[in-house]
């Protein structure tokens, strides 16, 4: 049987919760919105393993050997922005990976450069049935696929075109890759793929808030974090009742 990320997969566009409603609401108007974005970042802040799917049958400890692949993908460029495939050996039940890193970094350089529309993060921990490959060899192998190279022209085509078609396309890339991994399980044990989009108010939540999902296996949690420079600044100039001072 063929790897699936599809099967099982958590796929989701966030909605975030409004930055200071009261405060904003009473100057509705007065602070600039999302098109003002100054930095966005977007954090893999944790991923806890709850059940590795490996029995414990002494005298073997039930440890898993697993992989994590992390692909993302903006509406500015015609490559990811990240694409990594990562070991971990000897993985426990209820255990983090030592994963709290940036996935994605985007900052305003100059004052009349846009902010991206759409963030697409795809996150998929996979166990291996032997011992872990050099993930190195196994990315190089995977970006010189045609297919590879295919789905990632009809990714960005869809991202400006046909946003609807983004999420299934970025699953069959990270299948592409993960295809490209020798004795894994057919099913991971946890994929998700988050949008973030403007049009879905993501970006007008300003500092950083975090997104978390899970499964029976695993617990993720993704934060984003906004800045916009002239939003804090009104901000920071309210009074406590929520007016401008």
């Amino acid at each position: 049987m063929a790897l699936s990320l599809q099967d099982d997969a958590i796929i989701s566009t966030v909605s975030l919760p409004a930055a200071q409603p009261g405060r904003l609401d009473a100057v509705r108007g007065a602070i600039p919105d999302s098109g003002n974005v100054s930095g966005l970042e977007v954090r893999l802040s944790q991923l806890h393993i709850k059940d590795n799917h490996t029995p414990r049958v002494p005298p073997f400890p039930g440890y898993a050997n697993l992989y994590l692949l992390v692909v993302v993908i903006d509406d500015q460029m015609q490559e990811p922005r990240t694409l990594t495939l990562n070991s971990f050996p000897r993985v426990d039940d209820n255990e983090d990976l030592p994963v709290d890193r940036t996935v994605y970094y985007w900052k305003q350089e100059q004052p009349d450069q846009k902010p991206p529309c759409q963030v697409h993060v795809l996150v998929s921990v996979l166990k291996s049935k032997k011992d872990l490959r050099d993930t190195g060899q196994v990315l190089a192998a995977a970006q010189s696929n045609d297919t590879y190279k295919s789905l990632l022209q009809q990714v960005t085509a869809a991202i400006v075109k046909a946003p609807t078609q983004t999420v299934g396309l970025i699953l069959q890339l990270g299948n592409v890759i993960g295809s490209a991994l020798t004795d894994v399980e057919d099913k991971t044990l946890f994929t998700q793929v988050v949008s973030f989009t403007d049009i879905n108010g993501d970006f007008d939540t300003l500092g950083k808030t975090p997104h978390q999902q899970e499964n029976r296996y695993v617990a993720s949690t993704l934060s984003i974090i906004v800045r916009d420079a002239e939003r804090e600044q009104v901000l920071a100039n309210l009074t406590p009742t929520g007016q401008p001072a």
